[in-house]
């Protein structure tokens, strides 16, 4: 710690460390808020879902790590927009950019650490969103399916008959395997056609592809039953092995699927869905340094405009972006728009948007002149 504050102390002034300073005590603040704020709104979803038996209680907790991990590179670019924002925000409020202006302190010494502040932010964000994120939404996912396929089989009272939700099904199981994830002596009709479609099987689990989400019923050493018992079209069949769909896999699971495949398997397949994540997963880093470039230009309000003047259009800034690339990521994946061009539009739309923001005095200026040129103003 000493050789990396000597460090400090010699390439970087007073003002850098302040600014340096302000930037991370806010940050830290703005990400504790949020990542509470996400916590507790997850938190309340598992506990809801354990309520009514679709989650084993046991495993809330290991969700909710892998969850609060994997929002972090979600989180990242907002907080450090806020945090550059309240920052300045703060010390345009209490005239200490206008002191430092007077001092000598430029607009490209303080554009200079918010630069270097949010880069740092941006290799965190990329590594998170590249290679950690994936990993870790794969680990929530696979562990949601387990937990539900778990909840499905401990959900069943040995001896009993259990109905299905849309009335299809009439399902009965003798009893449940010592690990109690299995059934034992299982008995299902199936009444979706006139015909009645029994089933019957010494064992049976629960499976859940992985792909596809598809939820299945898999009997081992049984017998089919299809038809009414005495006409000749009766037909009883022994299997070994049977599966049935009990459930199909949503598209929201099939997309969140999508959402865990790593980065470089995505740059292999190269399909249009696979180039909509690559580009959803890189755009993050860079949406972290244009946001806190354009804070800087939203922080400084003026005198008596308040330290919160610019949290409005900023939110507002981060809302357009946001959905803009959430935009271009579904017309990448639908083909509606060459990859190449990607979210490159998005990035290039908010980088001139910057442009005129620093330059809106010199372009003010340029029109004043074309105007008196013209005779319109004198």
């Amino acid at each position: 710690m000493r050789v990396v504050r000597q460090f400090f102390h010699s390439y970087t002034s007073v003002i850098d460390r302040y600014l340096w300073r302000e930037f991370s005590l806010n940050l830290l603040a703005v990400i504790s808020v949020l990542w509470l704020i996400f916590v507790a709104t997850r938190f309340a979803r598992y506990l809801a879902q354990a309520a009514v038996g679709n989650l084993p209680g046991e495993v809330i907790f290991t969700l909710l790590g892998y969850s609060s991990l994997g929002a972090l590179s979600l989180l990242l670019p907002m907080g450090a927009f806020l945090a550059v924002m309240l920052a300045l925000g703060r010390m345009s409020s209490d005239s200490e950019l206008t002191v430092m202006f007077a001092c000598g302190i430029s607009d490209k010494q303080i554009m200079r650490n918010v630069l270097m502040f949010s880069g740092m932010i941006a290799v965190i964000v990329a590594v998170l969103s590249l290679l950690i994120v994936p990993n870790v939404l794969s680990g929530r996912y696979e562990l949601e399916q387990q937990a539900k396929t778990a909840a499905d089989t401990s959900g069943l009272v040995a001896g009993n008959f259990k109905e299905s939700r849309d009335g299809t099904w009439t399902f009965y199981s003798q009893g449940l395997s010592k690990d109690k994830q299995g059934m034992e002596n299982i008995f299902i009709e199936i009444h979706k056609d006139q015909r009645p479609l029994v089933f019957r099987a010494d064992r049976g689990r629960f499976e859940v592809d992985i792909e596809t989400g598809n939820k299945y019923l898999i009997l081992e050493d049984g017998y089919r039953y299809q038809g009414q018992a005495g006409e000749k079209d009766f037909v009883i069949a022994h299997f070994a092995t049977h599966s049935l769909l009990v459930e199909k896999g949503e598209e929201q699971r099939v997309r969140t699927r999508h959402k865990t495949t790593p980065t470089s398997k995505l740059w292999k397949r190269a399909k249009p869905k696979d180039i909509a994540e690559l580009q959803w997963r890189i755009s993050a880093p860079i949406m972290t340094i244009i946001l806190c470039l354009l804070a800087i230009n939203l922080a400084n309000s003026g005198p008596r405009k308040g330290r919160y003047a610019g949290f409005f259009p900023a939110i507002l800034v981060y809302i357009i972006y946001s959905n803009l690339l959430g935009v271009s990521r579904a017309w990448v994946s639908k083909g509606a728009i060459a990859p190449w061009f990607g979210a490159i539009w998005v990035h290039a739309l908010m980088i001139a948007v910057l442009l005129l923001l620093i330059n809106r005095h010199k372009i003010r200026y340029l029109w004043l002149q074309f105007q008196q040129n013209k005779g319109l103003v004198r």
